[in-house]
C-alpha cells in the first residue's frame, strides 16, 4: 500500500469515526434529556474529536494488534497506551477550544480526579473501553472488510463528498462560533451551562 492510499484510508477513517462518535453521543444526551439533542461542537453529524482520537489510536495502536494479535498481555498494555493518547489529546482539544472560543464543551470539574475539569478518571475507563473497542474490535473488522466493501473508487468518492460537507460545516460552526463569542460549558452530565 503506498502512502497516498494509506493517508486516504485515515482521511475514511477519520470521517466514518467522526460520524460514529455523533451517533454515539446524540444516543446517549437525547436518552439522558429524553428528547433529541445534536451533541458537538458541529452543527452537522460529526464530532471531530472521536474522528481524531481513532485515527490517533489506530495509527499507534494497530501495529500492536497486528503483531500480537490478541495476546493476553499486550492487551492491558495497548488499553493503558490507549488512555494516555486519548487523555492528552482530549485534554488539548478541550484546551485549545476554550482558548478559541472562550467556551468549554464539556468541564469534569465535578468529578473525582480530574484534571483541570478537562479529563478525569471516570471518562479515562470510558476511553479504555473505546481503545479496546476500536483497536480489537471495529478497526479489525473495518480493516477486513472495507476492500472488498468499499472500492478505492468508492471511497475517494465518499471521501470529497462528506469530506466536503465536514469542511462546510466547520468552516460555518467556527464563523457562528466566533460571531457570537459562544460561551457555554457543558458539565460532566451533559447539562449546559451559560455564563
Amino acid at each position: 500500500m503506498d502512502i497516498l492510499d494509506l493517508t486516504l484510508d485515515y482521511i475514511f477513517y477519520f470521517l466514518f469515526y467522526s460520524i460514529c462518535g455523533w451517533i454515539l453521543e446524540t444516543i446517549c444526551c437525547s436518552l439522558y434529556y429524553k428528547k433529541p439533542i445534536n451533541r458537538g461542537f458541529m452543527q452537522g453529524p460529526f464530532v471531530p474529536i472521536y474522528g481524531a482520537g481513532a485515527v490517533v489510536l489506530c495509527g499507534a495502536l494497530m501495529p500492536f494488534y497486528n503483531k500480537f494479535g490478541y495476546t493476553w498481555y499486550m492487551i492491558p498494555v495497548v488499553i493503558l497506551l490507549g488512555i494516555i493518547l486519548a487523555n492528552i489529546l482530549e485534554y488539548a482539544t478541550s484546551y485549545v477550544m476554550e482558548k478559541l472560543f472562550h467556551a468549554r464543551w464539556w468541564d469534569y470539574s465535578n468529578e473525582k480526579f480530574n484534571l483541570h475539569g478537562r479529563i478525569c478518571l471516570k471518562h479515562s475507563i470510558y476511553w479504555a473501553l473505546a481503545t479496546f473497542a476500536v483497536i480489537y474490535v471495529v478497526q479489525p473488522f473495518v480493516q477486513k472488510h472495507m476492500e472488498r466493501l468499499v472500492s478505492d473508487e468508492l471511497r475517494n468518492f465518499m471521501i470529497a463528498f462528506v469530506g466536503t460537507v465536514f469542511v462546510i460545516d466547520y468552516v460555518i460552526t467556527w464563523m457562528n462560533a466566533r460571531k457570537k463569542k459562544y460561551r457555554n460549558t457543558v458539565s460532566s452530565d451533559n447539562r449546559i451551562i451559560e455564563d
